[in-house]
């Protein structure tokens, strides 16, 4: 008899009390589990802020750059607000996309699973917002908004085109570099060059920074900051800051006259310069104060045809314009008819490079 009750009372305690049928763990077996409980759960709206300007995105009330489609988008949003309990085995997601309006989604999202052994299935329906908002970025860029200005010169002279090229590509390229770093506010409001130079309009002071040592490090010279003061905002002093880049007056490559003879700039040393000649290929160092006149730089050289020679007098034919010249070779510069030779064109003369 004492044997009887104890089974009775085993099959008690392995029933479930709700719906009678057999449970493992003496309560309630995994359906009743299940429909007692709010497994999963989805926000009726989404709200999502965007930049209508450049895309970005405010999260958490910062905001970051995105480039994925609005679709893709969308699908992370949602599912990163659905939740689920912990309980939930291999918990599978699917959600279908489909535009409302201009500005509006909707989500249709179905939730599968294993939960107390039991398979789960529901659905739930989300609505997206996409809420235009300008960023902090664009308004300021519309705003005409900047905070510096950096000034790339050269000494005693006007950059070349080259070196205007070069500190252009220097400052876009160190722009994209703060963009992925997060710096959105390190922006450039404007490229313009001038008849000094380059003037380069920056929307923060780190910017300015980054792009003057960049381009001292790429082209030699030196940079010097020039503050102003310009108001104050919440007792703080507001400055604009002009970052000047004095480029040196000899940059590699440069094609200069020295004893009536041209020479190629290799390099700078302190000031002495170091030169090849032209003609010759001989190398010198000569000191800067001896230098006669700067005529241009190789970059700008053209490559001519060689139609003919004879003795010293060869004839050269334009690649642009097809016109044909008579000059003179320097001596020791070997120039061959059906050949090529390096042709200078600047202040007024022709250099015959080799």
């Amino acid at each position: 008899m004492p044997k009887s009750s104890e089974f009775n009372q085993r099959i008690r305690e392995n029933i479930c009390p709700r719906c009678g049928r057999p449970s493992e763990d003496r309560g309630l077996c995994g359906a009743c589990r299940v429909a007692q409980l709010r497994w999963f759960s989805c926000p009726a709206r989404i709200v999502d802020v965007f930049c209508p300007s450049c895309g970005a995105r405010k999260e958490a009330g910062l905001w970051v750059e995105t480039h994925i489609p609005r679709e893709d988008l969308a699908r992370d949003l949602v599912r990163r607000k659905i939740e689920i309990v912990p309980e939930l085995r291999n918990p599978e997601i699917s959600i279908s996309i489909r535009e409302s309006g201009s500005n509006r989604s909707v989500a249709d999202c179905r939730i599968s699973g294993t939960l107390f052994g039991e398979l789960v299935e529901g659905s739930c329906r989300i609505g997206i917002v996409w809420q235009k908002e300008q960023c902090d970025r664009c308004s300021r860029m519309s705003g005409n908004y900047y905070e510096g200005v950096v000034q790339v010169r050269a000494n005693g002279r006007k950059p070349f085109p080259w070196e205007i090229r070069n500190a252009e590509r220097i400052a876009r390229e160190t722009e994209q570099a703060l963009a992925a770093s997060g710096e959105r506010l390190s922006f450039i409001a404007d490229l313009e060059e001038t008849p000094d130079g380059l003037d380069i309009t920056i929307g923060s002071q780190r910017i300015g920074h980054e792009i003057a040592m960049a381009i001292v490090r790429a082209m030699g010279g030196r940079s010097s900051t020039h503050p102003k003061l310009v108001g104050e905002r919440a007792g703080k002093r507001l400055y604009r800051v002009t970052y000047l880049v004095r480029l040196p007056k000899y940059s590699r490559g440069d094609v200069i006259m020295v004893h009536g003879r041209y020479a190629e700039v290799q390099g700078i040393d302190g000031h002495d310069v170091r030169v090849i000649d032209v003609a010759s290929g001989q190398q010198r160092s000569v000191p800067e104060q001896k230098i006669e006149a700067l005529i241009g730089n190789v970059r700008d050289a053209v490559e001519y045809l060689v139609t003919f020679r004879e003795g010293d007098a060869i004839g050269i034919l334009d690649p642009v314009t097809g016109e044909s010249t008579e000059c003179r070779i320097p001596p020791g510069m070997q120039v061959k008819p059906g050949g090529g030779v390096r042709v200078l064109k600047a202040a007024g003369r022709m250099v015959l490079l080799g």
